[in-house]
């Protein structure tokens, strides 16, 4: 089956806007960025993306973040989902989160970004937290 989304040129112009303050934010590391958007309530959509960047480079396939951000503007339409970004860097691994509301990325806080990745959304139950995992405030990243 095939989802089609409707969105224009503004919403994809808002999701690249987006996505470039995300890198901006991303700082020195290795990032895995994950997006989940919610179609319906029987439909998700889910991409990943894997960049490496410092003060002089940026390391990433343009295949991957053309998906990552065509997801990013079916979101931007109105729908609900989230962003997580999980960073490594030499001494650190740190994970920060956004909720999509509305068609607008709102930065979660650290305690909110834990229980997103604290609990089994199967079941509801809390799980424990990864060793060495450090849950950070999410910089504001809408426009």
């Amino acid at each position: 089956m095939t989802i089609t989304l409707p969105h224009d040129d503004a919403d994809a112009d808002r999701a690249t806007d987006i996505f470039e303050r995300i890198l901006e934010e991303a700082g020195t590391g290795t990032h895995h960025m994950v997006i989940n958007v919610v179609i319906d309530e029987r439909h998700q959509a889910l991409t990943s993306l894997l960049f490496e960047q410092d003060d002089d480079r940026l390391n990433i396939s343009a295949y991957e973040a053309l998906k990552f951000c065509r997801l990013l503007t079916a979101a931007l339409t109105g729908l609900t989902g989230g962003v997580a970004m999980r960073t490594f860097t030499a001494d650190s691994e740190t994970v920060r989160g956004w909720k999509i509301t509305d068609g607008d990325p709102l930065p979660l806080n650290r305690a909110e970004t834990f229980n997103a990745y604290c609990y089994n959304p199967h079941t509801g139950e809390l799980i424990s937290p990864e060793p060495g995992v450090q849950y950070e405030d999410a910089p504001v990243i809408h426009i």
